[in-house]
């Protein structure tokens, strides 16, 4: 007898509870509120580094706004925005460079938005940059970079759209010229 009324209270229990519209046993890949999505971009940005001016990077931003950063080489950078190596970030082995009409040297260039002078010996010694100040871009530079492509500080990934718009603009002599002008 016992066991059956707490059979008949299991059932009742367990009825009641699947009666009710309830949003708690819905699963997380279910629930688009739930569900985090991850994007991945190519991203460079202005902070050197031992191995040169540029630091390269696989940008991963999740849905929450968390930011991941994985830094590349040039060597991998360039593979993976050509298509040559498999990337998270280029899963269809587009040749961004070629779609976007740049040319790898621009990457190459970058560190005249830093920098007034070549900021090391060898034979780019004498070569001059396009910043404002020796080691950094002036205020009116520093907004214009801020304006046109949302970077605002050497530490920052620049990255997506506004990283390629950076690299296409910088092989402008008309941006060039423009870019050198702002003091």
């Amino acid at each position: 007898m016992k066991r059956l009324i707490l059979s008949i209270v299991f059932i009742s229990f367990f009825l009641i509870g699947f009666s009710q519209n309830n949003n708690i046993f819905i699963r997380k890949e279910d629930n688009p509120e739930l569900k985090i999505t991850i994007d991945a971009y190519f991203g460079i940005s202005l902070m050197t580094q031992y191995n040169g001016f540029i630091r390269y990077g696989f940008i991963q931003v999740k849905s929450t706004g968390e930011t991941k950063v994985t830094y590349l080489s040039q060597q991998q950078f360039m593979q993976q925005v050509t298509g040559q190596m498999v990337s998270k970030a280029n899963p269809n082995k587009i040749n961004y460079l070629e779609q976007k009409e740049i040319m790898w040297q621009s990457f190459e260039n970058l560190w005249k938005i830093r920098y007034a002078e070549y900021p090391y010996d060898g034979p780019n010694k004498m070569e001059k940059g396009w910043a404002g100040r020796d080691m950094a871009p002036s205020e009116a530079q520093w907004n214009f970079l801020k304006q046109n492509y949302g970077y605002n500080n050497f530490d920052q990934f620049l990255y997506g759209e506004n990283m390629w718009k950076l690299v296409k603009d910088s092989q402008d002599a008309a941006w060039q010229s423009q870019y050198s002008s702002l003091k």
